[in-house]
């Protein structure tokens, strides 16, 4: 690019990217020979008379001023002879305004002294809002003055005005929102009121708007040149709102869409819109109104109501595949509830051409009249219905094709005498396709001049069923009815107006209809009103009711309130002064209850060094307390002290207080075996349902002890024989594992289970023996226990007493019979191979013995079974099994029990 030194007004080439900081000039051109060219700056005459010497100089100045070395200025930093350079600087024009440092916008037109902010000013009615080159110059910089070379303000602090002239939403013109967020629709309808000199120019002062290039072709025409332009922006865009504004050949028809934004969510489509082979290519639902027109529908609608869409009419052309589609000449877009986009879009084809080279035969009718059939009974046609259909040149009304049978189309002529004050005629050219064919009806009635066409047009259909039939009317002057005349075999009529003789026929006069249908909708509307005001009127009185009550309930609410405040401020003031009383006793307690906590650490370590004493005397581990927690009754329980007990009974102790263990003074009597104490206790009602914390009852420390009697009274008295689920151990249990062997016949005798097992999997056999008591031991066993039964290692009875070297038990088992000698423990070891680790040499002749009973040696010699046993270390078994299944053979059967 080129810029201008200010400080030598010289031309300087940089390439883009190491272009230094730059102003920028954005401003209209006046005549070309006062504006300083390429040429005039190269050779040094930047003085020549005109307003182009003006804006560089003062360019120039003001960039100096703000400490730019550089300027840059479209009219003299291109080279417009050099049709390649030009076309480049306009494909980077908006990038060059985007990095510029700042840019100055000179308004000539606008004075110094000018109010921007009131209406009508010169700012707001400068031309320079009204060139299409100046829109991407406003929108593209960060910075931004506007100026008559004096200040008169800069883009942020003019927003809301400019916002104002040019339809541009702030966030847009300030940059805080990229330009690529605004619809395709939005950004045309910025650049509706704006002109260039050149008709391309048109369309080449919005490629930076849109982000796209292409090549310039001054001499194509501005309708080839927006054409090109809306190609390349359908290539990089998916936004459907470039046709809301039709497929017209310039962007003066995008002026209503300013508002128009993107409805990504509201339809969907399988493909972008682009454009093929003369044609818009798109996906759109289609929708046919109840007058037989189809709606293209678009993923686009108003911004300020999600629940509209913009809809764009179409014709289904004759000639070609079914889904090419024509825009009608004349129709423009409109916008349609989103209910009526809920059909599957459908792939379809837009001729692209300009209309006038639409063909002709569009499934429509012609409708033609000659001027002087009207004029000889002083009529002319002034307006048509719509004004799309109407080809005044050729005389001509032409419908648009209608897409299904039974459908109805109309079209309204209105008919004017020229003498002033009567009233018009209208004649309403009703088709409907049946079949093959088409039928046309005319209809005649009349109107004030000064009723809106738009208007008759908007409420006819509440009137066509007084219209129908109605074939001729009358007005001050004439009377008239329409004939129509078909062209053989075409779809063309004649329109030919008669007088008709004076008659009785009844006229429809539309004015006065309308006015009847006005006053019938102002008196609903006034009806409808009144009753809503009545109906607020009462609503307010119920409202005023219920506060007039509320109030009433509030008063006596605040009155009750008060007196309770005055009953509380009483109460406070009685609360202070007892908070004063027990804050002191607080205090006092506090002091004591140091004094309580240092004597009873004083006495928790007298009552150790007692029990030290105690200790010395041989007191049992199990009867040991601790203080805190023992009470005399507790503690003197224990002891045996039955005087003592006695006593604290008389003296109202609790008899059922337990410690921290829940050790009630009966738990810990039968602990102890004190059996005339836990006599005595049962006696005064202890309660022998009583369990320590792990569950266990009185009867369980009674079994611990070992008194027989204790446990006598305590099953005697109902207590359940196992001794309340305690989960370490059942009374059997504990009283095996002690060795308390007269307790075990007693609970045997009352039903204990002899192979319950506590958490651990231990029975009562299991319990005696880990105790290595074996006279309970003998005991369980000839009791039945169960001797195969394992403890969590696996072990059975036999492998426990022949690892332990029990020999006594290892016979007792034996003697049993049917003990399995094989069993083997988690380790894999059988009862034999322990007693055999372990040296036990009685026990390994024992299970030796009593496995060669078990195995038929029959045919073999003992010396060659104990060789083998010998050299393998295997048992009898199977020392025998290998020497049968080698036929006796020592060396094989040694060799087989060795891999």
């Amino acid at each position: 690019m080129r810029l201008i030194n200010v400080n030598t007004f010289k031309l300087e080439e940089f390439l883009d990217y190491r272009a230094p900081p730059y102003a920028i000039l954005s401003h209209t051109w006046g005549d070309d020979y006062e504006e300083l060219s390429f040429r005039d700056v190269e050779d040094g005459n930047i003085n020549k008379p005109g307003i182009g010497s003006v804006k560089f100089r003062g360019c120039c100045r003001q960039a100096a001023e703000d400490g730019l070395g550089y300027a840059w200025i479209d009219t003299c930093c291109i080279d417009k002879t050099n049709l390649v350079e030009l076309s480049e600087a306009i494909n980077s024009m908006f990038r060059w305004y985007q990095c510029a440092s700042i840019c100055y916008a000179f308004l000539s037109d606008v004075p110094s002294d000018d109010n921007f902010r009131q209406k009508g000013s010169k700012f707001q009615r400068s031309r320079w809002f009204q060139r299409g080159w100046t829109l991407q110059e406003l929108l593209a910089p960060k910075t931004m003055r506007f100026y008559e070379w004096r200040l008169l303000g800069n883009k942020g602090s003019m927003s809301t005005t400019i916002a104002s002239i040019t339809g541009i939403p702030r966030h847009y013109l300030l940059g805080i929102a990229a330009l690529h967020t605004a619809s395709v629709a939005q950004r045309m309808s910025w650049a509706a009121h704006r002109d260039t000199k050149r008709k391309e120019d048109l369309a080449y002062c919005l490629l930076g708007i849109f982000n796209i290039t292409m090549p310039m072709i001054y001499g194509e025409g501005g309708e080839q040149a927006f054409f090109r332009l809306q190609e390349q922006i359908m290539k990089v865009t998916r936004d459907d709102s470039i046709l809301a504004w039709g497929l017209g050949t310039n962007d003066s028809s995008t002026n209503n869409t300013g508002n128009i934004i993107r409805r990504d969510q509201t339809l969907k489509y399988t493909s972008s819109v682009d454009m093929s082979g003369g044609s818009i290519r798109a996906h759109l639902p289609l929708h046919t109104t109840p007058m037989g027109q189809i709606i293209g529908l678009l993923s686009c609608g108003p911004e300020n109501n999600s629940q509209l869409v913009v809809g764009i009419p179409l014709i289904e052309l004759s000639v070609g595949s079914s889904d090419e589609y024509a825009r009608p000449r004349g129709y423009n877009s409109s916008l349609y509830l989103t209910t009526v986009a809920a059909t599957e879009p459908k792939p379809i084809r837009i001729k692209h051409d300009n209309q006038e080279n639409v063909p002709v035969d569009l499934g429509g009718l012609f409708f033609h009249y000659e001027d002087d059939d009207f004029t000889d009974i002083n009529l002319k046609i002034v307006d048509v219905a719509p004004r799309s259909c109407w080809d005044e040149e050729r005389a001509l009304i032409m419908s648009t094709p209608i897409a299904h049978d039974g459908v109805v189309g109309q079209i309204l002529i209105r008919l004017r005498h020229d003498i002033q004050d009567s009233k018009d005629f209208v004649v309403v050219l009703e088709y409907k396709k049946e079949s093959s064919d088409t039928r046309v009806e005319c209809l005649v009635f009349i109107c004030s001049r000064n009723l809106l066409f738009e208007e008759l047009v908007l409420y006819l259909p509440s009137m066509m069923q007084k219209l129908y039939g109605k074939r001729r009317a009358k007005n001050e002057l004439l009377s008239l009815s329409i004939a129509l005349e078909r062209v053989e075999r075409q779809p063309i009529f004649v329109i030919r107006p008669e007088l008709v003789l004076d008659g009785v026929f009844a006229t429809i006069d539309a004015t006065v209809e309308l006015g009847a249908q006005k006053l019938i909708r102002e008196s609903l509307q006034l009806l409808e009103e009144n009753e809503e005001t009545e109906r607020e009127s009462n609503e307010l009185k119920d409202q005023m009711n219920s506060c007039d009550t509320s109030l009433n309930e509030i008063k006596k609410e605040q009155e009750t309130i008060l007196a309770k405040l005055k009953e509380l401020r009483m109460r406070q003031k009685a609360l202070v002064a007892k908070e004063t009383e027990y804050t002191g006793t607080r205090t006092k307690i506090t002091t004591r209850q140091d004094e309580v906590k240092k004597k009873l650490s004083g006495l928790s370590t007298q009552w150790e060094n007692i029990q030290e004493r105690w200790d010395t005397l041989g007191q049992d581990e199990i009867l040991r307390c601790t203080l805190p927690g023992t009470t005399v009754l507790q503690w003197a329980a224990a002891k045996g002290l039955i005087e003592v007990v006695k006593q604290r009974l008389e003296n109202g102790s609790d008899i059922n207080a337990s410690d921290q263990n829940g050790y009630t003074p009966l738990i810990v009597a039968s602990l102890g075996g004190q059996f005339e104490v836990a006599t005595l206790l049962v006696e005064h009602g202890a309660r022998l349902d009583a369990q320590t914390q792990k569950g266990a009852t009185a009867l369980v420390p009674a079994a611990i002890s070992g008194c027989v009697e204790l446990v006598q009274l305590l099953l005697d008295k109902g207590v359940d024989v196992e001794g309340g689920g305690n989960p370490e151990g059942t009374t059997l249990q504990v009283a095996a594992y002690y060795g308390h062997a007269d307790v075990v016949r007693l609970l045997l005798d009352h039903g204990a289970d002899i192979e319950a097992k506590n958490r651990s999997g231990v029975t009562a056999l299991v319990a005696a023996f880990n105790g290595e008591k074996k006279d309970v031991t003998k005991l369980l066993i000839d009791r039945g226990a169960q001797v195969h039964t394992c403890d969590e290692d696996g072990k059975t009875m036999l492998i426990r007493a022949s690892a332990g070297g029990d020999t006594e038990i290892v016979e007792q088992l034996l003697a049993i019979g049917k003990i399995n000698l094989n069993a083997r423990d988690k380790e894999g070891r059988t009862a034999l191979e322990w007693a055999t680790q372990n040296g036990h040499e009685a026990i390994v002749q024992l299970l030796g013995d009593a496995e060669k009973d078990e195995v038929d040696a029959e045919g073999l010699e003992n010396k060659d079974i104990e060789l083998v046993i010998t050299q393998t270390n295997a048992s009898y078994k199977k020392a025998v099994e290998a020497l049968k299944e080698n036929d006796g053979d020592i060396v094989n059967a040694i060799m087989a029990l060795s891999i």
